[in-house]
This record gives structure tokens, C-alpha cells and sequence, in this order.
């Protein structure tokens, strides 16, 4: 599927990046979270003003630094089919760059057509051309779809996280 990308409005897109985030979330969540229904996870979601809040002001100021992919993504005639958000640190005192894709959606329709692929290898370009060493990625512990398309795309694990339900 052929497709356009264009900076996020975080205005006019602020809706439609929330909504993203939301499902993102949902997927990459522990398996005792995920028990409830997604409706019920987004309502519990959107009912925190200050995580929205937090989320499009992170989003809206990793766009101040040049070196951040923050774009939607449009099929010819306008459709939204995706969104995907990148940004690259750097340490003044060593020198180390790297790359984090912070969040990619491509709509359950448009699935497997090589979009998230395509997304990966220009956000691997950019961040190289952004001196970048190192380009990372996260995923949920159950979503196998991701953690498969990262192996395929050639990332290794490099750091596990633990959780305890009390």
C-alpha cells in the first residue's frame, strides 16, 4: 500500500494520537490489565486528564527538536491509516546518540501490507543521518506481533522489565 507522510498537527491531531496511544497502551499492557475489555481500559484511560495531558505535551515538545519523526500517515486520497512518533537523544558528555521509536500504529485494515516496515527502515535512515548509534523500540510482553516484526527487522532485547501485582 502506498502512503504519504506529514508532521502531526498536534491541534488537529491531537484526537486521533490519543486514540493511538490509547490502543498502543492496551496492546503493551501486563496480562492481569489486559483482563478487562478495551472499552473499559480506554474509558479508565481517558477519564485521567493528566495523562492526556502529559502525553500530547511530551509529544508536542519532542517536536521542537528537529531530529523527531512525529507524522501521520495518509493514504493518497487523505485517509489517516497510521501514526508514528521517533526521537533521538543524544549525551553532551559522551557523545552517544540513539534513536527510540517511541509509538507506531498502522490500522488493524491496513495491516500487513509492509507499512510499519517501510516506516522502520526511513526512521533507520533519519536517525542515522541524525548521527545516531543505536535505534531502539518497546513492546508489551505479549504482543507477539511486535516483538516478531522487531526480530525480523533485526533488533535484539537488550533490557527486560519486571512487574509484581500486589
Amino acid at each position: 500500500m502506498e502512503f504519504l507522510r506529514r508532521k502531526i498537527d498536534i491541534v488537529k491531531d491531537a484526537d486521533y494520537c490519543l486514540e493511538c496511544h490509547c490502543r498502543i497502551n492496551y496492546a503493551c499492557e501486563t496480562p492481569w490489565k489486559r483482563e478487562m475489555s478495551y472499552e473499559a481500559y480506554r474509558a479508565e484511560w481517558f477519564s485521567y486528564s493528566s495523562q492526556t495531558a502529559e502525553y500530547l505535551d511530551a509529544l508536542q515538545k519532542s517536536m521542537e527538536d528537529a531530529r523527531t519523526l512525529a507524522e501521520i500517515l495518509e493514504t493518497q486520497d487523505g485517509k489517516t491509516i497510521g501514526y508514528f512518533w521517533m526521537t533521538v537523544q543524544s549525551s553532551a558528555e559522551s557523545g552517544f546518540s540513539f534513536a527510540e521509536i517511541q509509538e507506531i500504529y498502522v490500522e488493524k485494515a491496513c495491516r500487513g501490507q509492509g507499512i510499519a516496515r517501510r516506516m522502520y527502515a526511513f526512521a533507520e535512515q533519519h536517525a542515522k543521518s541524525c548521527g545516531a548509534k543505536v535505534l531502539r523500540a518497546g513492546t508489551g510482553c505479549e504482543n507477539d506481533a511486535s516483538m516478531h516484526l522487531h526480530e525480523t527487522l533485526g533488533f535484539a532485547p537488550y533490557r527486560k522489565e519486571y512487574e509484581k501485582v500486589l
